[in-house]
């Protein structure tokens, strides 16, 4: 049976939170990492690459047994809807976080770092023995755009990244979401 029942969207504001924090945690260890040449950070961030890919899952299939436990299911619209909520609310929730870094943290370490990096005499030399001098000088432009952004422009081009990416997991999560736990149980039974 469908349910009638709208519990799936608090829960929605709780696991998008949730999400949200881990991708909050991957950017800011991905960030660190880099701006303090910290291989460790670098590391973490790996592992929270795949926490960050595999929550989702996790807490759709939460909210799929939580709605089975009252002997109801949720169909795969609703499904639809809690994924969409839950991504926009992690996005919003990183985004807060990556302004903060940026309007207060950052002053300007992250550029100062990539720029060390993109400058050193070695990676200019490897860019022009494979002949890739045009788009060095492209990619040197585009960093020194990207120091000129304010933090909320910034943050801006992070969240819209976060909701595309949400907006196309969603879809995966939904059929977590909304998987027919009868049927598993029924096969399991046999």
């Amino acid at each position: 049976m469908v349910t009638k029942n709208y519990i799936y969207r608090s829960y929605s504001m709780e696991y998008g939170t949730f999400v949200g924090l881990s991708w909050s945690a991957l950017f800011l260890s991905y960030v660190e990492g880099i701006s303090y040449s910290n291989v460790l950070l670098i590391l973490l961030c790996l592992l929270l690459c795949v926490v960050g890919l595999l929550l989702p899952f996790i807490l759709g299939l939460r909210l799929n047994r939580k709605v089975f436990a009252t002997g109801e299911k949720l169909s795969y619209m609703q499904g639809l809807f809690f994924a969409l909520s839950m991504f926009m609310y992690a996005s919003l929730m990183n985004g807060l976080i990556v302004f903060v870094y940026f309007r207060f943290w950052d002053n300007g370490l992250l550029y100062e770092q990539v720029n060390s990096m993109l400058t050193m005499p070695e990676m200019v030399t490897t860019y022009q023995q494979l002949g890739m001098g045009m788009q060095y000088e492209q990619m040197m432009q585009m960093v020194d755009e990207l120091d000129n952004m304010s933090a909320f422009d910034k943050t801006l081009l992070i969240f819209n990244n976060n909701f595309f990416f949400g907006l196309i997991m969603s879809f995966l999560v939904a059929v977590v979401a909304s998987y027919d736990l009868n049927r598993l149980q029924k096969r399991q039974k046999e």
